[in-house]
C-alpha cells in the first residue's frame, strides 16, 4: 500500500471542522497533518480542505477541497484554485473521502455532477467493484470480500475504467463521482 496522503483541514467552524477530521480520519488511504481554525502550519500537505473564507485569506500550494454553505458564488480567480467543491448540507461522507482522495491524485470533482443522472451504466457486480475501489480496498481484498479471483477483479477493474473512459482507477472512481455512480 501506499503511503497515505497528507490532508489539511482550516475551517473556523468547530463542528464542521471536527466532523470533516472525523470523516477523513476514517480512511487509511488518508493521514490528518493539521485540523485548525486559522494560520495552517507551513508543513506540506497533498490537499487542503478549507472554508470559503479560509480559501480567500490563504495562498495553498497544494489541491484544494472548498466545503461551504455557498459554493455556487465563488469568485472566480478563487474558482479556478479548487479541485473540488462541496456545499454543506448537500454531502455525504463518503462523497467527502472521495473527493479529498480524487484532489490529491490531481484530479478535478464536480459536486453537483452527483445529482444528475448517470451517463454510463454498469451493472451492479461492477458498481460493487467501484464502490469498493472507493473505499480504498486493493484487488486482492476486494477479491476476497466478493469471493471471485484476483484475475476476475482485474477485468472488472479493466470493464468499469473503459466504461468511464478512465486511465486508471483513481481516474475511474473520480468520474464515477462525477456522474452520480457512487456517493
Amino acid at each position: 500500500m501506499s503511503e497515505p496522503r497528507r490532508v489539511g483541514i482550516l475551517h473556523e467552524h468547530d463542528v464542521l471542522r471536527r466532523g470533516i477530521a472525523g470523516c477523513l480520519d476514517e480512511d487509511r488511504s488518508l493521514t490528518l497533518a493539521f485540523v485548525v481554525a486559522a494560520d495552517p502550519p507551513r508543513e506540506p500537505v497533498d490537499v487542503v480542505v478549507v472554508s470559503q473564507s479560509a480559501l480567500v485569506a490563504n495562498a495553498f500550494k497544494c489541491p484544494i477541497v472548498l466545503f461551504d454553505e455557498d459554493v455556487e458564488r465563488l469568485a472566480p480567480a478563487d474558482a479556478s484554485r479548487v479541485a473540488a467543491a462541496l456545499s454543506l448540507g448537500r454531502v455525504t461522507a463518503e462523497q467527502l473521502v472521495v473527493s479529498v482522495r480524487a484532489a490529491a491524485a490531481g484530479l478535478t470533482v464536480s459536486a453537483r455532477a452527483a445529482t444528475r443522472t448517470p451517463v454510463t451504466r454498469l451493472d451492479e457486480r461492477r458498481l460493487t467493484v467501484l464502490r469498493l475501489l472507493a473505499s480504498g480496498d486493493s484487488t486482492r481484498t476486494i477479491s476476497s470480500k466478493l469471493c471471485y479471483s484476483e484475475r476476475t477483479i482485474k477485468s472488472l477493474i479493466r470493464d468499469v475504467e473503459y466504461e468511464l473512459s478512465a486511465n486508471n482507477r483513481a481516474q475511474a472512481v473520480a468520474e464515477a463521482f462525477r456522474q452520480g455512480l457512487i456517493y
